[in-house]
């Protein structure tokens, strides 16, 4: 709804009290109809015009010329209520809808370069159910900002170095494992999880084992062609696994760069660091100190020469803003990374980029699982304690298959669908949530269709694709009579219809894909009142009814595309 937000700017302005800019950021959409479409508080102007707000606003109300499509401005209490006029509003909405189809709402392209930075597993572990939450939470940032018209890289930065791969070779050759290329090639993830469990637990009764894995790694940054071959095999085996996981839950990315890549980058920001002299020793460490930001020294090398995240992730993002020329970059990481960023960033700012401030961290907070305690916790992978995400994948499978088994037992690639709602219902249970706060998993609120859920969103989605495959016509503009979309049903629908764009918009401003999860839930509840108010099919305004109902289900569709989430059509 730009376009009248605009030109109520543009009349108010007219009138000499505000500026179209001040118009445009006090503009708020009531929650109550009774209240309009558009309302414009004018306390701002108390002081200024030395007025009460509700005598300012009684009195711009008669001096307003209504812009076309506004029906009448109400002053209330300090507030001008502007009213848009129904019909008006319909035929500019749903022409926009026809014209730009899954696009309405998008913004044109802007030029500028996003890189998301999300998911990032370890290698040599299998995705956890935690994992979830920057998975989709990026997925779908990545989607927004692109309809924002962002040029978006994708990247997953796998953690495949560091002394965790000395825990694995240590445990692999210490169990006796093959070093045959053919048994190297056989190795699964499930394997290697083990390892890190098997590490965690004897190394708690053997402290050396820490030891021996440090010696390890450092062995493998220097080179050994043995050491390197077995992790070599190690990440093969892990992306396998993640090629495959990712591919079902609909999550792509455009480049895989492991913290590995960056190996030989590393001497030449030690180098930098040491030049613009913020290199300095303590207790044996390398580090550079932030006390002038208030922060902890950040630690760059070990004293045994081994790198650690920061080095990492310093040279990573010099290799990025040269490789990509980012206007912005994102790192998806949970909250409990924010000192990590806050300390790489202002070492960045320290070595004089000014584009450090660029560069953000999303934070998020984490999935918690009911213990058998009633304890609520985030499962640890290395300790063997975490879901694993394709053991909640197939659960959740299993569940919404049993549901399709009672409700629909003939429908065509029930497994596959059951899959994608599965998915669908466990990314909306995340999304639906601001980020920053923990989500408690619970699988009866999860996938149920009732209540603000997943499957609830989709199964409107596919009410509309049903309606539309009865009518076995599609319904043309002009055919369609305006003046009969302006009952209550039909306007409240038409009405959250007009919103998309604004909330792509406050998305990605605010980089929360749970705007456009509420989003959802507005469309899903507006289009199942106007389906129960009145029959479509077979009603007098059979055409123009289902006119709403196309678009409706293209919003929807894009919406659920946004999220991440599989806009299936049956189920």
């Amino acid at each position: 709804m730009i376009s009248f937000e605009q030109s109520i700017a543009a009349a108010v302005a007219k009138t000499g009290t505000f500026l179209e800019e001040e118009v445009l950021q006090l503009l708020t959409v009531p929650q109550e109809t009774t209240h309009g479409n558009f309302s414009l508080p004018c306390f701002a102007l108390a002081k200024k015009l030395r007025k009460a707000p509700k005598i300012i606003a009684e009195t711009l109300a008669t001096e307003i010329e209504l812009p076309q499509g506004i029906s009448k401005v109400e002053p209330i209490n300090g507030y001008l209520n502007f009213f848009i006029e129904r019909s008006f509003l319909a035929t500019s909405v749903l022409t926009q809808i026809e014209e730009k189809g899954l696009n309405y709402g998008h913004a044109s392209s802007n030029n500028k370069t996003v890189i998301i930075d999300f998911s990032s597993p370890n290698i040599g572990k299998e995705l956890a159910f935690h994992h979830l939450r920057s998975t989709m939470i990026g997925n779908s940032l990545s989607r927004i900002y692109k309809a924002n018209g962002y040029r978006v890289e994708r990247i997953n930065h796998l953690g495949d170095w560091g002394t965790a791969f000395g825990k694995l070779i240590v445990m692999y050759l210490r169990e006796g494992g093959s070093l045959e290329e053919e048994a190297l090639d056989q190795l699964t993830v499930k394997e290697l999880n083990l390892l890190y469990s098997s590490f965690s637990k004897i190394s708690k009764e053997n402290p050396e084992l820490e030891n021996e894995a440090r010696a390890a790694f450092t062995k493998l940054e220097e080179g050994d062609s043995l050491y390197r071959k077995l992790w070599s095999a190690f990440k093969k085996a892990t992306l396998k696994e993640l090629m495959r996981i990712y591919s079902m839950m609909g999550v792509s990315f455009d480049h895989y760069i492991g913290e590995s890549f960056f190996e030989d980058k590393i001497p030449a920001v030690l180098d930098e660091l040491r030049e613009k002299k913020l290199l300095v020793k303590s207790q044996e460490l390398d580090v550079v100190m932030l006390n002038d930001f208030d922060l902890p020294p950040c630690l760059i090398r070990k004293s045994d020469g081994s790198t650690l995240y920061a080095t990492r992730d310093l040279a990573a993002a010099l290799y990025r803003k040269k490789e990509f020329q980012f206007s912005k970059c994102l790192y998806v990481v949970d909250l409990g990374q924010s000192l990590h960023f806050k300390q790489v960033f202002h070492v960045l700012k320290k070595m004089d980029y000014e584009w450090y401030q660029d560069m953000y961290h999303i934070p998020f907070g984490v999935i918690l699982q009911q213990t058998e305690e009633g304890k609520w916790e985030k499962g640890k992978t290395r300790s063997g304690t975490a879901s694993l995400l394709r053991d909640v994948i197939e659960a959740a499978k299993e569940k919404i298959l049993t549901f399709i088994n009672e409700k629909n037992p003939e429908l065509e690639n029930k497994e596959e669908i059951a899959t994608q709602i599965g998915i669908s219902a466990l990314t909306f249970n995340d999304l639906k949530n601001r980020r920053l706060m923990d989500v408690k998993f619970d699988w009866d609120s999860a996938l149920s269709f009732d209540g603000a859920t997943g499957p609830y969103v989709q199964n409107a989605h596919v009410r509309l694709c049903s309606i539309m495959r009865k009518a076995a016509y599609t319904a043309k503009i002009e055919d369609v009579s305006w003046d009969t979309l302006t009952d209550d049903a039909a306007y409240e629908l038409i009405k959250v219809l007009s919103r998309k764009g604004n909330n792509i918009a406050k998305a990605c401003e605010t980089d929360e894909p749970s705007t456009l999860a509420q989003y959802a839930l507005e469309i899903a509840e507006a289009a199942h009142r106007f389906i129960h108010q009145d029959r479509v099919l077979g009603s007098a305004e059979e055409k123009s009814r289902l006119y709403l109902v196309q678009a409706t289900q293209i919003v929807l569709e894009n919406v659920l595309d946004l999220l991440g989430l599989f806009p299936i059509r049956q189920m």
